[in-house]
């Protein structure tokens, strides 16, 4: 009976969703956790949650149910220096949550195209690049075209922000090792002239000591140049790139229900009876959790995470750690970067894998360990996914540190779509579980339905990529080193300063402010 009413309520469900940088958690979402959290004490609780549910299904099915979070995966590359008029398409591997019905069903493409780009170029005009586009076409897999409202929402693990289909490059000039231009707190003749030549910070102490001769500033700056690569400020999405969109469509378009296979009770009673906790190596509690099992073999998993885009992971030793804080210092990404190992039934993983786009700040992560279900011939695998958000400075271990989203049902719904993307699943289950149900403001790491993904894995036949190649601008030393040049004496003088640190510093507190306000709600 409970999972009979489970799946009832799986069509109606709408779980946490993103917008901005706030991330919050839908009327429908709630109503569905709360229902969860009755439903097993008492046939009061039910028949209250019952009510809650219905009454907010009923002020939220005209948006709900012609609107959706969905992640399309672009076919063809864009970028900052693309024309305006640049067509694009992309492919709808699934919605961002998935809750039993897809507005659109998976390998409906889209397509859009370019309305305006700006490059950086030299950096005297303009700072960070731009990219805005729209999309104009929504086709179904079998070739019906149809009306349909799409707009961008984010860009998937990018180091670029988002706002109302623009995308916005990041200040190049403001990479951590910037710090080595000082700060400057009276503006003054020196301030201009020395920025000018790019004797800035610590560059312009230097030069006072020790270079005398204009000879002298070249072979400071020349050094500087060499030993300290300025980030590429230029916005490139490549094919494969995914995006998250808000899809609306008419009202009368038919849903498609998501294709669950049946699940043996042995195996789901097996499946909810498994712990879910994962601990650090120092025995505190995880915000992963166990979501996902896999039945296959250890090659069909492997195979499987790769044909889908995903990358080992490397493991902590002071090579990979470099290679991770340099790609840091870089603002780029760095495919193989360690993962920090966690403790399940007293075991590490035996499997990690993770994907990326272009920083290492984010990634999908996952840690897969090896388990023996009663009555299956074929190896099972039990495994926690989070999405790591951002990267900080662990001052307590003097080690760099991923803060995940706490959401982690998007994690699990993040590795459903790209595997069944690349054809590596033949079968979907999902395994109710109540008891792991986690509420916002629970005093638990991470937020979560409960659910457990089953998933059954096979020989890997899905789409390849079409014009997969960026063909990236190839720009002269000369252009490179005048970008440099101009990108940080802007950095400087406009920036690298009390007064602007300072209002950063408040911009900060109220942005953290209403967000815990927000979460609180």
């Amino acid at each position: 009976m409970q999972a009979n009413r489970d799946s009832l309520l799986k069509p109606d469900r709408h779980l946490p969703r993103s917008e901005g940088n706030r991330t919050h958690v839908s009327e429908q979402s709630k109503a569905l956790i709360l229902w969860k959290k009755c439903a097993p004490r008492s046939g009061r609780g039910s028949v209250i949650a019952w009510f809650v549910l219905a009454l907010l299904g009923i002020r939220s099915a005209a948006a709900a149910g012609r609107s959706q979070e969905m992640v399309i995966r672009l076919l063809t590359p864009i970028a900052s220096y693309s024309p305006a008029g640049t067509r694009f398409e992309g492919k709808i591997i699934g919605p961002v949550v998935r809750a039993g019905v897809d507005l659109l069903p998976s390998g409906s493409v889209i397509s859009g195209r370019v309305t305006k780009s700006a490059s950086v170029r030299f950096g005297v005009l303009r700072e960070r690049a731009m990219l805005e586009i729209e999309f104009d076409e929504c086709q179904l897999p079998d070739g019906t075209v149809i009306e349909c409202e799409v707009a961008l929402e984010g860009v998937d693990n990018a180091r670029e922000k988002v706002s109302e289909n623009r995308i916005e490059g990041v200040l190049a000039a403001s990479h951590p090792y910037s710090w080595l231009n000082g700060l400057w707190y009276r503006p003054g003749a020196l301030l201009v002239s020395r920025s000018v030549f790019g004797l800035t910070g610590a560059g312009g102490e230097i030069y006072t000591h020790l270079a005398t001769t204009p000879l002298g500033a070249l072979a400071l700056i020349t050094s500087e140049m060499l030993l300290y690569r300025l980030p590429n400020p230029e916005i490139e999405l490549p094919a494969g790139t995914d995006l998250q969109v808000r899809v609306e469509v008419q009202s009368d378009l038919a849903p498609s229900p998501e294709r669950l296979v049946p699940v043996a009770s042995e195996l789901s009673e097996w499946v909810a009876a498994q712990p879910e906790d994962v601990y650090r190596p120092d025995k505190s509690l995880a915000g992963d959790i166990i979501h996902l099992v896999f039945v296959g073999s250890q090659e069909q998993v492997e195979h499987a995470f790769l044909a889908a885009g995903w990358t080992t992971v490397q493991p902590l030793t002071r090579r990979s750690f470099a290679q991770m804080y340099a790609a840091f210092l870089a603002m780029k990404a760095d495919p193989t970067a360690p993962i920090a190992p966690l403790v399940y039934r007293g075991k590490t993983d035996s499997l990690s894998f993770q994907k990326t786009l272009n920083t290492v700040a984010k990634r999908h992560h996952i840690r897969i360990w090896p388990a023996s279900a009663p009555g299956k011939d074929t190896q099972v695998w039990l495994a926690a996914a989070t999405h790591d958000t951002t990267i900080t400075l662990d001052d307590k271990h003097l080690t760099l540190t991923h803060r995940i989203d706490k959401f982690v049902d998007r994690e699990r719904s993040k590795v459903v779509n790209d595997l069944a993307s690349a054809g590596c699943l033949v079968g979907i289950g999902s395994v109710p579980r109540p008891k792991v149900v986690r509420l916002p403001g629970s005093g638990k790491p991470s937020v979560t339905d409960g659910d457990a993904a089953l998933l059954f894995l096979g020989d890997c036949g899905g789409t390849q990529l079409v014009n997969s190649d960026m063909q990236k601008i190839q720009r002269r030393r000369f252009t490179l080193a005048m970008r440099r040049f101009f990108l940080a004496d802007r950095q400087y003088l406009w920036r690298d300063n009390p007064y602007y640190w300072a209002y950063r510093a408040t911009r900060s507190l109220y942005e953290r402010k209403s967000r815990n306000a927000s979460d609180t709600e």
